[in-house]
């Protein structure tokens, strides 16, 4: 039996259909065993095989000891945070490399997929290319240096367009 790190109350089992896990039933977070968090993140944010080194990428993750105890393996847990984003915080086994998500912390890392792949999206690239091309019959702009953006844009849209389809041939 599984219990929450926080409150000592059993976890509740749940299996979906890419992943698994078990959640506080006082809601305090969930408990992600090896390998299911990544699951998770690859699927929102479309990347397929994904690979998250909490564990030895210490240049780009802060691993520090936290005051949580995993009363499964009686190890500290370990908070970690990625360097870029400090306000998203889970928390890690050494042992079992489970990870310990509050509930709010979801909410976070769910937000930070969606905005990095709204801000990598196809639809975002187009709409930076109209802006610019916009800009091209304003009196305001240099037409020069519009042009010059324009053509910045496009190049973007073109590369982001054949990553999108990566068998498309010219």
């Amino acid at each position: 039996m599984k219990l929450c790190p926080e409150c000592l109350t059993p976890l509740k089992h749940i299996k979906h259909k890419i992943f698994e896990c078990w959640r506080c039933t006082e809601d305090h977070g969930t408990l992600y065993p090896k390998g299911e968090l990544e699951k998770i993140v690859a699927a929102m944010a479309g990347l397929g095989e994904l690979n998250m080194p909490l564990w030895s990428d210490h240049d780009r993750y802060s691993v520090i000891q936290s005051p949580l105890i995993n009363p499964e393996t009686h190890t500290p847990l370990l908070e970690i945070r990625d360097k870029n984003y400090m306000n998203i915080i889970i928390y890690g086994d050494p042992v079992t490399h489970d990870l310990w998500v509050h509930t709010g912390e979801e909410e976070k890392l769910l937000e930070h997929i969606e905005r990095a792949r709204d801000v990598d999206s196809v639809g975002s690239y187009l709409k930076l290319a109209a802006v610019e091309a916009a800009k091209i019959f304003d009196d305001d702009e240099d037409g020069v240096e519009a042009a010059g953006h324009l053509v910045a844009a496009l190049k973007l849209l073109g590369d982001r367009l054949l990553r999108a389809f990566p068998t498309f041939s010219i």
